[in-house]
């Protein structure tokens, strides 16, 4: 039968689930440390592997997560002690590929049903993913091959603008710029013979470079007929490109004898089908767009954005239920609610769900309104509009608030930027990280760069050492020159894997290499591992661990951020202090747990209302911050009341189940009128939050006197 993989500290636990598995003919190792696990998986082939919710030296989550770092493919299975939040199901399975969670106590029967289930369904499901995989690499080598012609065109005509004047260095450096991305995208199309000839081309015009030999009639005839060489690779292809196609590229592609370990199945055993019925292969990783309209539209309309270089699909959606379904089965970036001012309430109500939904915290939203009145924009802002859009919608605006919405947002689906002018190349990688669920976009031009990085908050960067006009260590040097993409992961992409361009990959200030060609499940795997590094670096040093909002130290950094920018570009900003009203005699009365419950309850409320490019923070204590960007203070004063009315509806328990209520005192300032500074600014909103607890609390003080 199958060999599986038990870790779990818990003695009882170990000998129930292991004597169940064997008495279904299952072998079964057993580990209580979590090294030992992972040495194991390493060392020895697994069928299945199973972890505990604790082990001796880590937690079950934070083994998984490791687990995955070295072994991408053996199935998991998770028994739970606890039920956990959903946002953290959604990242057990779609990010690490748990097959299974379970909670305790087991069933017996049941548990082995469940185990059984997953080893009865593997072949099908093996060969599922197999189809799947295949037809995306028949995909992506069919448009390759429509543009192979035209690629190798480019590549004889710099060839033969350069031999036919040889002082003309642009044209060689072109030549060779060709060649190298001919050599990368080839190979890692699967088409090995091609890709190894262009790599002889593109030595072979290096070596004209680097030796002088321009004027050489004898180095150029060699340079024709590496050249036929190469076209004639090219040609054959047209008859039978499958024949030529190297396996090796597509290292998840494999035959059900050649496997090591059975892929992970599917939740279901169905074969696959894309999930939000449209073309994935070609634009997985475009920005997905929901239109909520009552208006008829065109379904899943597709928008080429020239400006972000990014595709964008749209979703439309008529009722609130088809809404909330899909925004559950998609990954969404931004949503457009079509508000009736007239009864606005469930276009309102329909933007806090989506924000409230597991994963969307950070969910742009924007609304498209017939008025602009005062009343409508508070609600708007409360509900986390980032903008109210006038109807008509004309294209050119869509689109400007599509780029808008997308470069707001921080979180969500991971975002990859690709810094390699090789569109070939690019758009294979592209596929792969965009099957994943990540947003891609690519940099042709790397001159532009830090601009970019501001405005698109890439999560990691592909940088290829070969790029126009600088270098990619050049490139690489210039990130790390600016303070804030310090820990920004940049992994380089490189034709030559030797110790010298490994030493200067490091030395430039990358964190990582992928050698080209670039086998799928190698580049998954790293980009996997540095997001996922990055991102729990990222939320130690940035969030408060019981609000989940930014610490003092991030919310400031933030702050001078944005009144840098007001000052530059004349722009205003408000900002809120925040106080819960008589928190020490909720600890006192209620319980200290309970103070705490009300806390991190507050929190998640400042964390779902108001825009995402608004940012919140815990200030210290019962003190929090919101900083409204580009809003003017009675915007914010009327957005933030709206929530203390909400916060004044909650009722929480004490630690005796004692039923109370909080509400909040705040004062709010706005840049310029209130400062010019930030201390000035922070100083007088807490004048101001002193002036609402002298007034009764429960209020907002946004002038010098209490505002009605």
């Amino acid at each position: 039968m199958s060999k599986i993989l038990l870790a779990e500290v818990d003695d009882n636990v170990t000998i129930l689930v292991s004597t169940l598995l064997a008495a279904r003919g299952h072998t079964v190792e057993t580990r209580s440390d979590g090294k030992e696990a992972i040495e194991l998986i390493r060392s020895q082939p697994f069928d299945l592997m199973i972890v505990g919710d604790q082990l001796s030296d880590i937690d079950g989550i934070g083994l998984i997560v490791k687990i995955r770092a070295v072994n991408s493919q053996i199935p998991l299975v998770f028994i739970s002690k606890t039920w956990r939040e959903a946002a953290v199901y959604k990242r057990l399975t779609q990010d690490f590929k748990v097959s299974l969670v379970i909670h305790r106590p087991l069933k017996a029967g049941l548990f082995g049903a469940q185990i059984d289930s997953l080893f009865a369904s593997s072949e099908k499901s093996i060969q599922s993913h197999v189809e799947h995989e295949e037809a995306i690499i028949n995909t992506l080598q069919g448009n390759y091959l429509k543009v192979l012609p035209e690629r190798f065109a480019k590549i004889e005509a710099a060839i033969t603008q350069s031999k036919g004047n040889p002082d003309d260095a642009a044209s060689l450096l072109e030549a060779i710029r060709l060649a190298h991305n001919l050599k990368g995208t080839a190979a890692s199309c699967g088409f090995g013979v091609l890709g190894e000839s262009a790599s002889s081309l593109e030595k072979a015009l290096d070596a004209i470079k680097d030796n002088n030999l321009t004027h050489n009639e004898t180095a150029w005839e060699e340079i024709d007929l590496i050249a036929n060489l190469v076209k004639g690779n090219a040609q054959s292809l047209t008859g039978d490109p499958v024949a030529q196609v190297d396996k090796r590229a597509f290292a998840t592609i494999e035959t059900l004898e050649e496997m090591n370990a059975p892929i992970p199945p599917p939740e279901s055993a169905v074969p696959y089908e894309p999930q939000d019925n449209f073309d994935t292969y070609d634009d997985s990783s475009s920005v997905r767009v929901m239109v909520f309209s009552s208006d008829v539209m065109p379904a899943h309309k597709r928008i080429g954005n020239k400006d972000t270089g990014i595709p964008v699909q749209v979703i439309v959606s008529q009722t609130h239920e088809d809404a909330l379904a899909k925004a559950g089965k998609l990954s969404l970036d931004a949503v457009l609610i079509d508000i009736d001012v007239t009864q606005p309430a469930p276009a309102l109500n329909l933007a806090r769900e989506l924000r409230s939904l597991p994963g969307y915290e950070t969910l742009p939203v924007a609304f498209l309104s017939t008025s602009q009145q005062q009343k409508y924009i508070e609600d708007s802002t409360h509900a986390g509009a980032s903008l109210m859009l006038e109807k008509p919608l004309q294209t050119d605006i869509f689109n400007d608030a599509i780029e808008y919405l997308v470069n707001a947002r921080q979180g969500g689906r991971p975002r990859i930027l690709i810094v390699d002018d090789d569109d070939d190349f690019v758009k294979i990688v592209s596929t792969a990280l965009g099957q994943e669920g990540m947003l891609v976009r690519q940099l042709a031009d790397p001159t532009g760069l830090l601009q970019l990085i501001q405005e698109f908050h890439p999560d990691l960067v592909l940088l290829d050492v070969t790029v126009p006009i600088l270098s990619g260590y050049d490139v690489c040097r210039m990130i790390r020159t600016a303070a804030h993409f310090q820990d920004l992961p940049i992994l380089f992409l490189t034709g030559q894997t030797g110790l010298e361009t490994r030493l200067a990959a490091f030395e430039a200030g990358g964190d990582d290499y992928l050698p080209k060609p670039i086998a799928r499940v190698e580049l998954l795997t790293r980009v996997k591992v540095r997001l996922e590094r990055a991102r729990m670096l990222k939320e130690r040093s940035n969030k408060d661990v019981l609000t989940g909002l930014l610490n003092r130290r991030a919310f400031m950094e933030q702050l001078n951020d944005m009144s840098e920018e007001s000052k530059r570009n004349g722009l205003i900003f408000s900002l809120a202090l925040i106080d819960v009203d008589h928190f020490k005699k909720i600890n006192d009365q209620y319980g200290h747990l309970a103070g705490d419950r009300v806390l991190a309850s507050f929190g998640q409320l400042l964390k779902k209302r108001f825009r995402v490019e608004d940012f919140r923070g815990r200030w210290g204590g019962e003190e929090f911050m919101v900083a409204f960007r580009h809003i003017q203070k009675e915007t914010a004063y009327g957005a933030l009341h709206r929530a203390l009315e909400e916060l004044r509806a909650m009722q929480f328990n004490g630690d005796h189940d004692e039923s109370f209520g909080i509400t909040f005192s705040a004062g709010l300032v706005s840049y310029p009128d209130d400062g010019n500074d930030i201390e000035v600014l922070i100083r007088k909103a807490d004048e101001r939050l002193y002036q609402a607890k002298k007034n009764g609390r429960n209020c907002l003080v946004a002038k010098e006197k209490l505002e009605a």
